[in-house]
């Protein structure tokens, strides 16, 4: 058994296959053609990758995604990579087709001279991947109830997003860039959605005040707003941001926001703290001596 990359016509045909799994309120012509959109995507096209787990006559055995970024250790500039869509057909699993996948996969990336780590967000709990050397983040929510008042002092910020400061460097600790581009790919997505469902186009993607800065886009599928970003440079500032995205929640006809912990947040008012139990960031080092992943925003999300 081996790993590759998928071809064009490959990738296609696992979008086919995956649509049961991730394709849900979507038609099967419209979940391929929400793929085809993603892919295409600038940002996607550069940073994005399919991998397929083939068996001894090519056939596909398991399949994943992964994505490219910038990041940081100490100082030190280099990549890491996201891995996202791990998939392996129902009358595939449990012969240990993926955790032999994603070992290669590691295997694989570790060999580039510049890797820092491997980083997914699991759906399954962190038994499976703990197992392949990933180690968990402790991961939070922050809920808010949309609102209808609308702060005064905020510049308001529209598609497409400027990125959020890069975290400053700590030894020992992996911190990965999320950039405009990525940040474009969850707005494409939104978009998709918007125009499939009728759902209403928000008049604004993001909030500053000062030097502090959120961003957020509508994730129709469950009804929330995501903050995929919060870069908080005064405490003062947070309490605004947030009552920005209650408000873009409140135009969107979304109930809530939902905020990944990173910030504090849970002295605002009306603050719901909650621990996650999927989505939990988990990370492997390529290299020695890294022992921690911070600032982990949902729009690193892939």
């Amino acid at each position: 058994m081996s790993l590759r990359l998928a071809t064009d016509e490959e990738r296609r045909a696992r979008d086919a296959v995956t649509h049961e799994a991730w394709g849900q309120g979507l038609t099967r012509e419209a979940f391929l053609a929400r793929e085809e959109k993603l892919r295409g995507h600038r940002w996607a096209k550069q940073a994005m990758r399919t991998w397929l787990w083939t068996g001894p006559a090519g056939e596909p055995l398991a399949s994943c995604e992964t994505f490219e970024v910038d990041s940081d250790v100490g100082g030190l500039r280099g990549r890491s990579w996201l891995v996202a869509s791990v998939f392996v057909e129902p009358s595939l699993r449990r012969r240990g087709h993926s955790a032999a996948m994603l070992s290669a996969l590691k295997e694989r990336l570790g060999a580039e001279p510049d890797g820092h780590a491997v980083a997914l967000f699991s759906e399954v709990g962190v038994d499976l991947y703990a197992r392949l050397g990933f180690f968990a983040v402790p991961s939070w929510d922050a809920w808010f109830d949309a609102s209808t008042e609308k702060p005064e002092e905020v510049q308001w910020l529209s598609s497409p997003l400027p990125a959020p400061r890069p975290p400053p460097p700590a030894a020992r600790v992996v911190r990965l860039t999320l950039s405009d581009g990525h940040l474009d790919w969850h707005l494409e997505r939104e978009r998709f959605y918007q125009q499939a469902w009728r759902k209403p186009a928000l008049p604004w993607h993001g909030a500053k005040v000062g030097a502090s800065s959120i961003g957020w886009m509508a994730y129709w599928r469950t009804g929330e707003l995501h903050v995929l970003f919060l870069d908080v440079v005064d405490e003062a500032h947070r309490l605004p941001l947030v009552q920005a995205a209650q408000w873009a929640a409140a135009q969107a006809g979304v109930p809530v926001v939902r905020v990944w912990e990173g910030t504090p947040l849970d002295d605002l008012p009306s603050a719901r703290r909650a621990r996650r139990d999927d989505e939990i960031g988990m990370f492997a080092p390529l290299r020695p001596g890294i022992t921690g992943w911070t600032h982990v925003e949902r729009g690193l999300w892939a």
